[in-house]
């Protein structure tokens, strides 16, 4: 796993955030029934965080991020980038001060 920061152009403002629900492989490596294995479906996540992009293929988005002392650029960790096929709903959180 990389764990270099990615560097970013612009502020954090230029990054949305958002909640994505996306679904997920639900596995069970009981025993089941063919009926009880028929009625599985794929579990519900909820991710948040910053937006970094979307596409019809993915979206990438960021829960961390620091700014450069000197010249302000961005770095992000913690990225999640989640099949498109996947997710369900991207909501934009709007925070007021």
């Amino acid at each position: 796993m990389n764990k270099k920061k990615k560097k970013l152009e612009g502020t954090i403002e230029n990054y949305p955030f958002v909640e994505v629900k996306w679904l997920d492989t639900l596995a069970d490596n009981s025993w089941l029934t063919i009926e009880k294995a028929k009625k599985l479906k794929p579990a519900i996540c909820i991710s948040k965080g910053h937006k970094l992009m979307q596409t019809k293929e993915l979206i990438t988005i960021f829960a961390d991020y620091s700014i450069d002392a000197e010249d302000k650029s961005l770095t992000v960790g913690n990225t999640n980038t989640i099949p498109g096929a996947w997710v369900q709903e991207v909501t934009e959180i709007i925070f007021t001060k």
